[in-house]
């Protein structure tokens, strides 16, 4: 019964020994750091709200945010580093609404980068059809030119045609 169980919790997207022991690391880490992680966790709380909000499957939302938020964490961190990593040090990078500007402002570029770029992309696609289409159609019309229309798919007028294609034609009609 025990191992049905666990079986059915695993299927329904239970969460394995991979992701617990994750957790543990990083909490073993944070306290390691401590300084650190301080600043770090409300750092990247952009990112961690993007991770949870964004749905789509692959997450490009939430790995631009991601990157673009610890692009705008690892300047703060690096100082508290080179500083000796003090709680002092990590309460005056949370004290300094720079620092905090910084950060979430990386994390909002993150979001401007994603709600750009599908845009842009369409914009690009669609130039770039629309000058596949002007320099086919002049293709076209230099081919008609030197081969005539019925290159196209046109009939030339009955006057033009001779008798003979012009019975056929019209003896194959019902």
């Amino acid at each position: 019964m025990a191992k049905s169980t666990a079986k059915l919790a695993k299927a329904r997207g239970g969460t394995g020994i991979v992701p617990k022991a994750a957790a543990v690391a990083v909490a073993l880490a944070g306290l390691a750091a401590l300084p650190v992680f301080l600043v770090l966790l409300p750092g990247m709380m952009p990112a961690f709200v993007t991770l949870f909000v964004d749905r789509q499957r692959p997450r490009h939302l939430s790995y631009t945010v991601g990157v673009m938020n610890f692009a705008g964490v690892l300047p703060f961190i690096l100082t508290l580093a080179k500083n000796g990593a003090s709680l002092k040090a990590a309460a005056g990078v949370l004290a300094d609404p720079l620092s905090w500007l910084v950060m979430y402002g990386a994390a909002a570029s993150g979001w401007l980068i994603c709600g750009a770029t599908s845009p842009l992309a369409r914009l690009c696609l669609e130039l770039q059809a629309s000058q596949k289409r002007r320099a086919l159609e002049a293709l076209g019309k230099a081919i008609r030119e030197e081969w005539g229309d019925e290159v196209a798919g046109a009939q030339p007028p009955a006057k033009e045609r001779p008798a003979a294609a012009v019975q056929a034609e019209r003896d194959r009609r019902p």
